[in-house]
C-alpha cells in the first residue's frame, strides 16, 4: 500500500476539503444518538473517527 497517498491531502484541495466537511457532517449526524449520551469523550472518539472515514472516502472518490 502506497502511505504516502494515504497520509497527505487531495488534490484539488478545494474538492478533497469539501468532501471531507461533507463526510464529517454526516457521520456525525447520522451517530448523534451514539455519542451524545456517551459525553464527551466518546463525543471526541466518534469525531475523531467520522476525520479518518471521510479522508479515506474522499481519498477513493478523488482517485477514480
Amino acid at each position: 500500500m502506497n502511505w504516502k497517498w494515504l497520509l497527505t491531502s487531495g488534490e484539488p484541495r478545494p474538492r478533497y476539503v469539501l468532501l471531507v466537511a461533507i463526510g464529517v457532517v454526516l457521520m456525525m449526524s447520522l451517530t448523534y444518538p451514539i455519542w451524545y449520551p456517551g459525553g464527551p469523550g466518546m463525543a471526541a472518539f466518534a469525531a475523531v473517527s467520522a476525520i479518518v472515514i471521510s479522508h479515506v472516502s474522499a481519498k477513493l472518490i478523488m482517485r477514480q
